[in-house]
């Protein structure tokens, strides 16, 4: 575990409405940390940036979760100047310290991280970080969380898994095809309908499946 800031301070949750963020949410929780706020990056199109969801399914999971969600509209090319943007404006609206993230164990990832959150003056945690990629997926699982196939990359993650939920055959498929179990590269990603932080289940209707060259996207609309 990466911690820079001191339990009790306000921190942001950097949240795609995956498992990563959801389980990082929970043990920055564990850990004493004041989460005031989600904050979530959506293109043009009312889509996040990370997974592809609907934003309104992110204000149905924070409503679930029972917390504030901040959007900020970027483009892949403007992400660092959006992330400054919103980071600055939230900072002063809820008296945050420093940010939550869910990386795992890829080196860049961390650095750009502590990059921009020294940029923008605020402390970071990573509560995920070197994790066993097995063990980050077996521990929601293991305290209640229901993480959904959303998006995988068509050519490494069988079409059928999308719209089921992650359990120990997802972890031991992916295992057997030497696929990431919690899809660090990129190899699928979740969305969370369920937790021991929900106040209740999401309510949804699944949609259709579209393609773009390599990857597959399962459209899940709120109910």
């Amino acid at each position: 575990m990466v911690f820079k800031n001191n339990p009790g301070e306000k921190v942001f949750v950097s949240w795609s409405g995956g498992k990563d963020s959801s389980l990082a949410l929970l043990l920055a929780k564990e850990q004493g940390l004041d989460a005031a706020c989600l904050l979530s990056f959506v293109g043009a199109d009312g889509h996040s940036r990370s997974h592809g969801l609907k934003t309104e399914m992110l204000r149905v999971q924070a409503s679930a979760l029972g917390m504030p969600l901040e959007m900020k509209e970027v483009t892949w090319e403007g992400y660092e100047q959006g992330f400054e943007e919103a980071v600055n404006r939230i900072k002063g609206q809820y008296s945050l310290t420093g940010g939550v993230f869910g990386d795992i164990n890829l080196e860049e990832h961390r650095q750009w991280v502590e990059k921009m959150c020294n940029r923008c003056g605020i402390g970071y945690n990573l509560p995920l970080w070197m994790m066993e990629e097995r063990s980050v997926s077996e521990e929601l699982i293991k305290r209640g969380g229901k993480a959904m196939v959303v998006a995988i990359q068509s050519d490494l993650v069988d079409q059928s898994w999308l719209g089921r939920l992650m359990d120990e055959h997802y972890i031991e498929y992916c295992l057997s095809n030497k696929i990431s179990p919690c899809g660090e590269g990129g190899e699928a990603h979740t969305l969370v309908v369920d937790g021991p932080l929900f106040e209740q289940p999401l309510q949804y209707t699944l949609g259709a499946i579209k393609h773009d060259q390599n990857r597959s996207l399962l459209e899940v609309n709120a109910l």
